[in-house]
């Protein structure tokens, strides 16, 4: 079968298995055996691995009521784009109820109904992720400097920085917000005044190709409206956060929860953190290095099929660069390629580095 789409951190899996989404924790029983199908490319394998049927159960953490897959907060069924989400991520092998939880607390104290429901509209037409304290990732495109494209003389900036031309800075850390009454609650307004956030496709067209297409995360109850031009692919919000720029790779995230402080999947910041599960012997302990070479062999798999199905074959040095965190040489990543039963293309007049990664 063709690849399944996966994402791989240190602390589980996911496998988007007949357009779902199913997580796999480091602590489930199949983890390991599901790591090594990833890893020899044995794709059809993963269906099996997947526990789907035991995937739901009946869950009960404070406010929160899931009974036959109906979902309830204070007692009260909710309905909606909201309950798919909630049931998608407990498809997903979730066992911390904090993203539920805080997820509908924040759709909650949203002071607006309309708001609220307009949110629901955008999120089943854009299967946006949420992180583990509720918020929502979405994305947005700014120019080459990171200013806003546009600005507003009558917006009230509460955080971030403005400049002459009221345009706003968005580098990756900074929280911006304006004032909510600053922000149209029209949805019948297409273009107008208010912090927009979109879907993956809007914001990089937005951005076009010498703009910044950064993730950004919002709170729910910060949501204003969702314009009805752009197919529902935006919305105004009073406040959010530029979380990562992923100008370089603009890979959309297929994720169904983004871990607070862990690497955007697809960035060059894949940084993990060596404590995690640390045996405590760290000076003779060779625990991390066999998940470290399996992460390294997985990152370079994912490289060369991106750049496949894009029609590109990529030379040792671009995997090389690619590689940056990993301090692999072009002969070990020359070694990995080969073991993994990919081919290179190239000749005694060519350097090594400039050889091509061959298609099948």
């Amino acid at each position: 079968m063709n690849k399944v789409p996966y994402i791989l951190s240190e602390n589980s899996i996911t496998i988007f298995w007949e357009g779902k989404p199913y997580s796999i924790r480091k602590d489930h029983v199949n983890y390991t055996l599901a790591k090594k199908a990833i890893l020899d490319a044995r794709y059809d394998d993963l269906g099996d691995l997947i526990d789907i049927k035991k995937s739901v159960e009946n869950f009960i953490q404070g406010d929160i009521e899931v009974k036959d897959e109906v979902v309830y907060y204070k007692g009260h069924r909710l309905h909606g784009v909201v309950v798919d989400k909630l049931i998608e991520m407990l498809r997903s092998g979730m066992k911390d109820s904090a993203p539920l939880v805080n997820f509908i607390t924040r759709l909650q104290a949203n002071p607006s109904a309309n708001s609220v429901n307009e949110l629901y509209t955008f999120l089943s037409y854009r299967a946006l992720p949420n992180d583990e304290d509720g918020m929502v990732l979405g994305y947005k495109g700014v120019q080459g400097d990171y200013w806003s494209q546009t600005g507003n003389a009558d917006t009230i900036v509460v955080q971030g920085e403005t400049n002459e031309r009221h345009q706003i800075l968005n580098e990756v850390g900074a929280t911006i917000e304006v004032a909510r009454r600053c922000v149209d609650d029209n949805k019948d307004n297409h273009c107008s005044f208010g912090l927009h956030v979109g879907s993956y496709d809007y914001a990089n067209e937005w951005a076009s190709s010498d703009g910044r297409l950064l993730v950004v995360k919002f709170d729910p109850s910060d949501a204003v409206s969702v314009p009805t031009d752009c197919d529902f692919q935006k919305l105004r919000v009073s406040k959010y956060e530029v979380v990562a720029d992923i100008t370089d790779t603009r890979t959309e995230l297929f994720k169904p929860v983004y871990e607070a402080n862990k690497p955007i999947y697809g960035s060059n910041d894949d940084d993990f953190d060596e404590d995690d599960d640390c045996c405590g012997d760290c000076e003779s302990c060779d625990c991390h290095e066999e998940e470290d070479s399996d992460m390294e062999t997985i990152a370079i798999r994912n490289y060369i099929e991106n750049k496949h199905e894009n029609g590109e074959e990529p030379t040792l040095k671009q995997i090389q660069s690619r590689m940056k965190g990993y301090d692999l040489t072009c002969g070990e990543i020359y070694d990995i390629v080969l073991d993994i039963g990919y081919d290179f293309v190239g000749d005694d007049d060519t350097p090594r580095s400039q050889w091509k990664v061959a298609t099948f």
